[in-house]
Formats: structure tokens, C-alpha cells, sequence
């Protein structure tokens, strides 16, 4: 069949359209970088004169394509290191290191279609302590200073995300509370957090307590449509034991529980329950009980002869290992015997001219903060097993126990 001249010109036009669309096509899958689906996960470890990795988790790698850089530059993978390859799970690598007092980064690069994608950061704290070097006192201006200029406003942007985050406090006695901030770059979108104790969180500022004395390293991992990374701190939250100092105080001062303070144990005997806004909430024996103080944190604790026989507030969140089961006041408890308290309840005790009795392990102290306000930490049974506070009451404040610490305020 012959073709007319106006059909030859519209499939030579339909030629051209589609030879024009696939170009269009080629050239977006040239330029544009391919997200990085690696979701492999690592445990590091410096121990002596080497840097353990270990993969934890996720798809195997192949080891011409890994590159391990220590403080920037490539270092050689040892050939006795792996067993067999690819890279898989529960397997090591052995990296030499030798430890100093400057901080140390360990990256982990996978050449994966021939685009490097950075798997792991990671920095190595100091070994040695660096010397504190003391504050030069500010000078008293003369004249009035001059006036600064603004601080330019700096909008971030999205990007290849890169991990980063802060912890206060760093260090203290347990129970230790931690608040974690997120300071990562690039906008993430979702965060795993590991805080080295077993627990995680998903949250990009979590909050959480440390229930053991130890060394914890903290991991995040951030993620957005362009990439992932993880930065893994190894001890970067010390947990020091707890100092105890038995103490009964008689107060005229009002006196209150800090929001967000608990008591945490084991249930040690059966017939054990709580009753919480109303409602009757049997414990088994075994479970692992947190009562929370929120509210105004005026109430009562009574604990002796291994039992736990009042803890009563007007707001109070009741966790059984570890989810949320009730919330509301609690002004019921029997707990016929416990295992493994801990307590992060810290007593304000108001400023003023109140009377205020104190007996340090039985003999009568003169406090240094007069008529400063002071906050008892982590209020606990004391070496006789007793706990008794009662700050339910205006302007009279009882407590005998044991705490970590005065602080005033």
C-alpha cells in the first residue's frame, strides 16, 4: 500500500517525538543519583590496638566494593579478617588503632553501582582526660559597647542527611536521666535511636533513663529520601553508682515531688495490685512496675519490711514492662514485696525562714543553704529498708530515707 505524503510526515514527526522522549529519559537517569537502598547495620568496638566491626543486621557486602577510612584516610582491610565473603552477618573485621587523646572517626564506604555511599560515621572519644583550662575573667567595660549587628538567619535545607546529636547530662549517678538532641543536617525524616542499654527510640528528641551503672555507647541513625547515615559513639554516657547518705528531715517549709520523677521494681510476691483512677489493677509476680509522679507532686510514700504500702498522688502514669497501663490518682497500694527499686524521685523543699531539721546517718547537720531552696535526689529506702515521706500537707515537709545528694537552687 502506498503511502500518501501527509501519512509519511506524521509517523516521521511520531519518530522523531519518541526518539526526543527516550533522550529526555536517558539523560534524568545520568544525572540522577539512585538512592541507596545498603540498610546494612555495624556494632563498633575499640579494644586496645584494634577497632572491632561487626555486622549486625541487613544484606551482606561484597568486599571489593567496601572502603574503610580511619581519621580520613584509607586503611587496607586485614585478609585474615574475614572468613569468607561477601560481608555478612555475625562475621568481624579487625582494624589496627591506636588509641590517643584526640577524637577519632572511623567511616565505612560501600561502592555500590559504582557511586560511594557512606554506610557509617562514627567518632572515638578521647583516651586520655584533657585538662580543663580555667576561665580568663571578663574584663568591666568602661564605655558602653558597641551595639552588634543581627545574627544573619540560616535556613536549612534538605540534603544527604548527616548525623550528629548532643546529651545532657552526659554523666551521673543512677538512675540517669538523659535528654538526646537531634543536631543532624541534611532535614531528616526519620531517626533510630540505640542508647546501648537494649532500649531504642524513633523519636528525633527522645528522653531516657539509665536503670544500670555503666558505659553506654549511643547510635542514631538518620534517614530522608536522599540517603542515611549513623554516627555510633562508644561511651558517651557514664553511669556512676549512687551515692547513699541516710537522712531524716523535719521541715516547715512546703515541700513537693518533681514532675516526671518514679519509683521502678519487681514484683516479688503474689496478691500484689494498685489502685489507679479507680480501677483495681492486679501484679503479677515478676512484672516490672514504674509508677510516674506528674501533677503537683504533693502526696505520701511509705516503704518497709520489703513491701511498698503507700504511694499516694493526685496524678500518677503506670507503666507494667514498659507500656503505659493506667494514669490518674493512686491512693491504693499493696505491693507484698519487691525486687530491684529504683527511685529517680527528687524532694523540693521551698525556700524561707521554716524550721528545718536534718539528722545525717543519726546525728544533727547545719545545713549551708539557709533559707535557700534545696532538692533531695533519689529519695529510697535507707540501710534499715525504710522510706517514709509525707509532703502532702502545706508548709510541713517530713522524709527518712536515703538520697544521693543535696542541691540547692
Amino acid at each position: 500500500m502506498t503511502l500518501s505524503e501527509f501519512q509519511r510526515t506524521a509517523i516521521i514527526a511520531a519518530l522523531i517525538v519518541i526518539a526526543i522522549v527516550i533522550l529526555i529519559a536517558l539523560g534524568i537517569s545520568l544525572i540522577t543519583v539512585p538512592e541507596s537502598r545498603t540498610t546494612t547495620q555495624f556494632n563498633l568496638t575499640a579494644t586496645g590496638n584494634q577497632i572491632l566491626v561487626a555486622h549486625t543486621g541487613g544484606e551482606s557486602l561484597q568486599c571489593g566494593l567496601v572502603t574503610v577510612q580511619l581519621n580520613e584516610e584509607e586503611v587496607a582491610i586485614p585478609p585474615d579478617s574475614l572468613a569468607s565473603c561477601p560481608w555478612s552477618i555475625g562475621e568481624v573485621i579487625a582494624l589496627p588503632y591506636t588509641p590517643s587523646g584526640s577524637l577519632q572517626t572511623v567511616r565505612i564506604i560501600y561502592h555500590q553501582k559504582n557511586i560511594p555511599v557512606e554506610l557509617l560515621y562514627t567518632e572515638i572519644e578521647p583516651q586520655i582526660e584533657i585538662p580543663t583550662v580555667p576561665e580568663t575573667p571578663t574584663p568591666t567595660l568602661t564605655t558602653s559597647p558597641p551595639t552588634p549587628s543581627p545574627t544573619p538567619t540560616v535556613t536549612p535545607f534538605a540534603g544527604v542527611p548527616v548525623t550528629s546529636f548532643d546529651a545532657t547530662p552526659r554523666t551521673g549517678p543512677v538512675p540517669l536521666t538523659v535528654r538526646f538532641t537531634d543536631t543532624s543536617t541534611g532535614i531528616p525524616e526519620k531517626w533510630d535511636w540505640s542508647f546501648g542499654d537494649g532500649v531504642t527510640s524513633t523519636l528525633q528528641n527522645p528522653r531516657h533513663t539509665y536503670t544500670r551503672e555503666g558505659s553506654y555507647q549511643v547510635s542514631l541513625s538518620v534517614q530522608n529520601s536522599l540517603g542515611t547515615h549513623t554516627r555510633i559513639s562508644q561511651g558517651y554516657i557514664t553511669v556512676t553508682p549512687a551515692e547513699a547518705r541516710d537522712v531524716a528531715i523535719k521541715s516547715g517549709r512546703d515541700g513537693r515531688i518533681s514532675p516526671g520523677g518514679f519509683i521502678e521494681c519487681s514484683i516479688a510476691q503474689p496478691g500484689s495490685s494498685i489502685k489507679i483512677a479507680g480501677q483495681a489493677i492486679n501484679l503479677p509476680e515478676g512484672s516490672r512496675v514504674r509508677l510516674v509522679v506528674e501533677g503537683d507532686g504533693k502526696g505520701k510514700v511509705s516503704i518497709r519490711d520489703g513491701a511498698i504500702l503507700a504511694f499516694s498522688f493526685d496524678s500518677v502514669v503506670m507503666f507494667v514492662d514498659g507500656r503505659e497501663t493506667a494514669a490518674g490518682g493512686v491512693h491504693e497500694v499493696t505491693i507484698r514485696g519487691y525486687d530491684d527499686l529504683l527511685s529517680s524521685l527528687d524532694l523540693v523543699l521551698e525556700g524561707g525562714v521554716g524550721d528545718l531539721q536534718i539528722l545525717e546517718n543519726a546525728a544533727p547537720i547545719a545545713p549551708s543553704w539557709n533559707d535557700s531552696a534545696v532538692i533531695l535526689t533519689s529519695l529510697r529506702p535507707g540501710q534499715s529498708g525504710v522510706m517514709s515521706l509525707d509532703c502532702s500537707s502545706p508548709a510541713s515537709t517530713t522524709f527518712q530515707g536515703a538520697i544521693t545528694s543535696y542541691q540547692t537552687l
